[in-house]
């Protein structure tokens, strides 16, 4: 696909936005005023009440200088897998909550206050984030309640919504209930092409496809807090039960009529509880204790028909983390918290994989595996402030792990790493932030990958890796932050990362059959460098306007292991970036967004083939209109224009180093525009 950015036909479209964007960044060196930027900066309401916010995401979003970061099942732990936002002081229980949905629970009425901190104030754990906001609701007895009914549509496909709120808070208790049926169209959704061709260009397959691919997810989710001695207990726990459908069906007008047919119905289940105890053991001094646990089952099953047979992949796994967490933190003085950290957790898998051709089964390295983990880690860290202008955050993390294994290849591995951190932060001016860090992370091992899988529309077939051990990351960053006008803020970030054990693809032999699969591929690099503005254009006359974007360039290197040939690390944009316009109108109780999502380009490496994934551009909007008491209309339109989403592969008979290319195949296929439209109304925020 040609970058937008180069094609003159299509630089209308973004136009407005590059634009925008520049005329943003030179107000930003220009027109900084003499804004505090001080480590802990406090947000009453009324900060707000111009946008009108609805829930606290509305508020967030608003505060200068922060960009909402999710949590990361991908890492290690449950620190520093966090996102970079609290509620009442402390971070969601669980790694795999949805922040964006939790913010949006929250009434903005329900919101006495956000804090937005820098360098671990008033004795917070940063989790290594350089900023993060915490949501301090109000304390006075209140018993919201939020009913949210609509629709979601697109070409040939109608399904309800509905979601339920229901709180209550009295006497420092709180009772919070959500229940919410939340039906979704993927992406993968639309109609395309197939065609293939020989090396020196001759046609092959010519093929018209048809996709859709439906997620009906329906969760349940609670959580009750209550005073317990000098101190706060909670309890957190959530039902979550997802149905993911899809068929494929191809129709073949070369080299001869045929029609192929794919179905995939996976059913996944999970349940996750937690606890939590906090409370300070002196004036300057908290004990917070933490355990969760979580569930999950599921169940695939994939078939594909055509004229000459018949493929059937089927897939049953439990899955669960059990997790223990106490953390010690102390103000020792004004200038100087430390903390300290004890974590333990035990995760398990058990799966079974079954491929089959015609009734005859095949063997695929890692069709059977039983997987256990434990895994414990200490910690300890310190931020200080020797000067006013001056924070110093740092911490040292020591954690070990056993994991055992059973099934096809029996095997036991133990590990050790050290994950040193530290940060350094700059006020030089009262508008300019400087802030240069050094941390190693370890990645957290996606258990799926010890187990086979299959792709049966494309015929990709992976095997589990009884070897795969996760990567470990030293990541060396440096960020500027500027302030201007009232609520602008420019951050500009360059990281450089030196990456040991890559995990990517390698080739696995079994049976003197070679399959593809997850695995360690040596060492390697990446650089990134990403901008993010923010800021609101009242300055510009544009009365309630905001201007939002996030863009991001990325750089890796690492070894092939079948050619030997240094190339980029697989599954990897090299350019990321969103822009956002939003405007609220209080006296007409208006507001209304536009956003856009660059295109992106993603290649990947087997041993026996390169594919270069590409989704075009994708524009969405919203407008909303409130009315009466606690009455909201809410109308969203996504992949405005459509989006092209195509994939290119390049096939070989054997690995990539030793056979010629045997042939190329191109699919693509246009999501069509989806739309949703919600009714909500709520009381007693």
């Amino acid at each position: 696909m040609r970058d937008p950015l180069r094609n003159p036909s299509r630089m209308p479209r973004l136009a407005s936005p590059a634009a925008l964007l520049l005329g943003l960044l030179l107000a930003a060196a220009a027109h900084a005023g003499d804004v505090p930027d001080a480590d802990l900066t406090v947000y009453e309401p009324q900060a707000f009440a111009a946008a009108a916010p609805v829930n606290a995401l509305d508020m967030v979003q608003r505060v200068p200088g922060f960009v909402l970061v999710g949590a990361d099942p991908e890492v290690r732990g449950y620190v520093g897998a966090q996102g970079n936002v609290l509620i009442d002081g402390a971070y969601p229980a669980s790694k795999r909550d949805d922040l964006e949905e939790l913010l949006r629970r929250i009434p903005a009425a329900s919101v006495a206050r956000i804090e937005r901190i820098r360098g671990g104030s008033g004795g917070i754990e940063m989790a290594g984030h350089a900023v993060v906001v915490n949501v301090v609701r109000r304390t006075a007895d209140r018993s919201p309640v939020a009913l949210e009914a609509g629709v979601a549509m697109a070409e040939d496909w109608l399904r309800p919504r509905v979601a339920l709120e229901f709180g209550r808070r009295r006497d420092g208790r709180a009772l919070e209930l959500a229940l919410a049926a939340t039906p979704e169209l993927d992406d993968d959704s639309g109609a395309g092409s197939l065609r293939s061709e020989t090396a020196d260009g001759a046609p092959l397959e010519d093929a018209q496809t048809s996709t859709q691919r439906t997620l009906d997810e329906v969760a349940a989710s609670g959580a009750w807090r209550r005073p317990a001695g000098a101190g706060e207990f909670r309890l957190d726990g959530a039902l979550r039960s997802q149905r993911d459908r899809q068929s494929i069906e191809t129709l073949y007008r070369a080299p001869a009529p045929a029609t192929e047919r794919v179905r995939e119905d996976q059913d996944y289940r999970d349940a996750e509880f937690g606890a939590r105890y906090q409370r300070a053991l002196g004036p300057r001094t908290t004990l917070e204790l933490m355990a969760s646990q979580q569930l999950g089952w599921l169940e695939l099953l994939s078939t594909e028909r055509d004229g000459s047979g018949d493929e059937r992949f089927a897939e049953d796994t439990d899955s669960g983390e059990s997790l223990a967490r106490a953390d010690w933190v102390q103000e020792r003085s004004d200038t100087l918290t430390v903390v300290a950290g004890l974590e333990g957790a035990y995760n398990f898998l058990d799966s079974t994989a079954q491929l089959s051709e015609d009734g005859v089964p095949v063997e695929v390295p890692g069709s059977d595996v039983t997987l256990r983990e434990h895994r414990a880690e200490a910690s300890l860290g310190a931020t200080w402030q020797p000067r006013a202008d001056w924070t110093v955050d740092g911490a040292f993390a020591v954690e070990g792990s056993q994991i055992r294994q059973s099934g096809d290849s029996p095997l036991r591995r133990d590990f050790l790493y050290p994950k040193p951190r530290v940060a350094v932060s700059w006020q030089a001016r009262a508008q300019d932030r400087f802030r240069a860090s050094l941390a190693r992370t370890v990645g957290q091992l996606d258990f799926e990958d010890f187990v086979a899988s299959a792709a049966l529309d494309t015929g990709v077939v992976s095997a589990g890796n009884a070897e795969l051990e996760p990567d470990q990351t030293w990541r060396l960053a440096a960020s500027w932050e500027r302030s201007f006008w009232d609520d602008g803020a420019l951050v500009v970030t360059l990281a450089h990362e030196a990456i040991d054990d890559v995990v990517d693809r390698v080739p696995i032999s079994a049976d003197g059959e070679t399959f593809d699969a997850p695995g360690n591929i040596g060492d390697g690099t990446r650089d990134t460098a990403s901008v993010e503005l923010s800021a609101s254009l009242d300055r510009l006359g544009l009365r309630g306007m905001r201007f939002a974007s996030t863009v991001s360039w990325r750089r890796s290197e690492v070894t092939d292991p079948t050619t030997g040939a240094t190339r980029g690390i697989s599954d990897e944009a090299p350019r990321e970036g969103d822009f956002s316009l939003s405007q609220t109108l209080p006296a007409r109780r208006l507001a209304w967004g536009l956003s856009l999502t660059l295109a992106e380009v993603e290649t990947s490496y087997r041993f026996d083939e390169v594919a270069r994934e590409r989704e075009g551009e994708a524009w969405s909007m919203y407008l909303e209109r409130r009315f009466g008491d606690g009455w909201r209309l809410r109308a969203e339109a996504s992949e405005l224009f459509g989006r092209d989403i195509g994939e290119d592969r390049s096939l070989y008979d054997g690995p990539r180093s030793e056979e010629p290319l045997a042939g190329r195949e191109r699919r693509e296929h246009r999501v069509p525009l989806q739309f949703l439209l919600t009714l909500r109304r709520s009381t007693g925020g």
